[in-house]
């Protein structure tokens, strides 16, 4: 029954908070935030299952897909657009699915939740293959859309994952669970609260470990960021600079040589190789540690 989870229940710490001054409001939800990272710190385990379904994916030519309603839905479009410029991924490599599409993001159309056909509609016309990754968010744990998707992804073959916010989630069938016991909300069944700020966190972890392991990082620098405005432009110069220690004007050439390919230009800094002889290595490895060894 959908008034017994633990994500509607009313919360016995904020009966009264209409009645509070706004700092004790402010403190009320801060202590109730405080709960996630604990609740996330038990599913340590789940969440690298999770990563690693998603390298072995990308590996082998399949996607991350995410589906979601209402404010888990928003949040996966939020992560999924992100890895695009922040890790130079191909648009599509995390692709999320949301109930009612594109107008949802920006309004709220709360019945396009309840459909498992157009779950499944949704995702049949994304061509989904057994070599990607489905992970559903579903603050309840029985969301039809997104129930609808992971029943479909599990008979291609996809490897399969929920993260949800409650103990006994009805979709009982991901290959991994992922139960966030965040408990009642501030706002009774306000999920876009603890539930959503958790499941953000979650999505934020698996994207961006997936990426490092995948070799889109060097150290703790965003070496395969897109450079697509004046500040993104500024920040890989930077970049370059921090990690070479070659001065700022000395970098912007090097990216500018490099056609603007930050790994590129670190990599014909720190080897000391033509440009050309650097692409090569980059061609073997999207590592640029392993470039680096390649080239000594």
């Amino acid at each position: 029954m959908l008034e017994k989870l633990e994500t509607e229940l009313s919360n016995p710490k904020t009966k009264n908070i209409d009645n509070l001054e706004i700092i004790d409001i402010l403190r009320l939800i801060n202590q109730e935030d405080a709960i996630i990272p604990v609740a996330i710190a038990e599913n340590l385990k789940k969440i690298e299952e999770v990563i690693k379904f998603c390298i072995e994916s990308l590996n082998n030519n399949g996607r991350i897909i995410y589906c979601g309603a209402g404010t888990s839905g928003r949040i996966a479009v939020i992560d999924a657009v992100e890895t695009v410029p922040t890790f130079g991924v191909e648009e599509g490599t995390f692709l999320p699915l949301l109930a009612g599409g594109k107008k949802a993001f920006f309004r709220s159309i709360e019945s396009v939740e309840d459909n498992i056909e157009d779950g499944i509609k949704d995702f049949l016309s994304i061509n989904p293959k057994k070599n990607d990754t489905v992970i559903g968010i579903a603050a309840s744990g029985r969301t039809p859309y997104v129930k609808g998707i992971l029943e479909k992804a599990r008979k291609i073959g996809c490897k399969t994952a929920l993260i949800c916010n409650v103990k006994n989630p009805e979709i009982d069938f991901a290959d991994i669970t992922i139960s966030l016991n965040t408990g009642p909300e501030v706002i009774t069944g306000s999920t876009r609260m603890k539930a959503g700020t958790s499941q953000k966190i979650i999505l934020n972890m698996i994207s961006t470990t997936t990426m490092i392991k995948l070799g889109k990082t060097y150290g703790n620098y965003m070496v395969d960021v897109q450079i697509l405005n004046e500040k993104l432009e500024k920040r890989a110069i930077k970049m370059i600079s921090e990690i070479t220690s070659v001065d700022f004007e000395e970098s912007k050439k090097y990216l500018k040589n490099a056609d603007h390919n930050v790994k590129l230009a670190i990599l014909m800094i720190l080897s000391e190789k033509p440009k050309e002889k650097c692409k090569k290595a980059l061609e073997k490895t999207s590592f640029l540690y392993e470039a680096l060894k390649i080239l000594k």
